[in-house]
């Protein structure tokens, strides 16, 4: 720009001196203000220029924190209870829990109606609907009732979480499309487990009675376990045709292997595997393990032996919830008599502290009965003299 101004203050004594022919010469008038004009005019336009050729950084734009994903709950199957018309096929004890000695909220009297809603997860209680239950609901045994539809795979499953609440879940279901596939070989390894099917034996979706059946292996068949249930009384083990290419079968229809269920994980009734149990310590080959023998529990009273099919009950009247029964040539043990002798209190399941009450005819009694407790018409232990 300096060099624009130097210029035109050159040429200004150049056009003062250049006059035209026959002219009289006269001063020029010099507008200072027009050159400061121009000037400044000039200095505009080049800085405007200048201006253009720089890219204008443009201003950040704030963008927000990414938050995480609001996780979205599960959803929860609703289970709906629709009645099952069923007839009681004895005289019932309604019980306020899936229990032999929960609070007793009445009676069913032999054929009966009653209204099954649900069943507990081994499918040994039904769980009705009572009004005389503070919740409505209230607990009967299952095998003294004959309910209207003969699948109670289709009943809902009622359970109790830690905190004492129940919680029902839908019945496990599963189809076989087609051609069930073949059982796989049992393969080889120290973490296989091999079974036998010692008889003909149903197969299940889950771990219980209740549970769907898939179909029925014939003696022979080998199979692999894979998993088990409770005190080792199902085992879960390799069908490609089950739910995820499993099924489960009565621990008491197979022949286990050397290593018996050692090592296997633990399954809920429900097929929900639990918290897998600690591997077995390696042993020190330069110790030598103290053996230790177990002692068998004493017998709590003689020994007797079944002469019929007999009812246990879970008092000493035949009104009572019935807790099992006893075939012909079966032992147990007699813990208690009653007063008039005509109920036997007995030991059951054997060698345990569980007691429960069969009438005393159809049982031979083996051993001395002369130290025997009594017991009242409830059950009650008499002082002894």
């Amino acid at each position: 720009m300096l060099k624009k101004l130097n210029l035109l203050f050159a040429l200004l004594p150049l056009l003062a001196g250049c006059t035209l022919p026959g002219a009289v010469p006269s001063t020029p008038t010099i507008d200072v203000n027009a050159i400061r004009t121009a000037a400044a005019l000039t200095a505009v336009a080049e800085v405007t220029r200048m201006a253009s050729l720089i890219t204008p950084t443009p201003e950040p734009t704030a963008t927000a924190t990414p938050q995480p994903p609001t996780p979205t709950p599960t959803a929860t199957v609703e289970v709906i209870l629709e009645p099952i018309p069923g007839i009681a096929t004895d005289n019932l004890t309604i019980r306020s829990e899936p229990r032999r000695g929960s609070d007793n909220l009445g009676g069913v009297m032999f054929n009966q109606k009653v209204s099954v809603v649900a069943r507990n997860p081994e499918a040994n209680w039904y769980y009705i609907l009572w009004q005389d239950s503070p919740s409505g609901y209230a607990w009967v045994v299952s095998r003294a009732v004959e309910l209207q539809t003969s699948d109670i795979t289709q009943l809902p499953i009622a359970s109790y979480d830690t905190q004492g609440n129940i919680v029902l879940s839908p019945p496990i279901r599963w189809e076989i499309t087609g051609t069930p596939l073949p059982i796989p070989p049992v393969p080889e390894g120290d973490k296989i487990r091999p079974a036998t099917v010692l008889a003909p034996a149903n197969i299940r979706v889950c771990p219980s009675l209740g549970c769907m059946v898939l179909a029925v292996l014939q003696p022979g068949q080998a199979i692999n376990m894979t998993g088990r249930y409770g005190e080792n009384e199902w085992a879960q083990f390799d069908y490609p045709s089950g739910p995820n290419g499993k099924a489960w079968i009565s621990q008491n229809a197979i022949q286990t292997g050397p290593d018996g269920f050692s090592g296997l994980p633990r399954f809920n009734v429900l097929g929900i595997e639990l918290t897998p149990e600690p591997p077995t310590p390696t042993l020190d080959p330069n110790i030598t393990p103290t053996l230790t023998n177990t002692p068998k529990p004493t017998p709590a009273g003689p020994l007797a032996r079944m002469e019929a099919d007999a009812i246990i009950y879970a008092e000493p009247n035949s009104l009572s919830a019935q807790v099992g029964a006893l075939k012909t040539g079966d032992e147990i043990y007699i813990t208690g008599i009653s007063l008039i002798g005509e109920w036997y209190q007995i030991q059951y399941p054997a060698f345990t502290e569980g007691r429960a009450y069969i009438s005393q005819k159809s049982v031979r009694v083996l051993g001395d009965m002369r130290k025997l407790p009594y017991f009242d018409a409830k059950g009650t232990p008499l002082p002894t003299p």
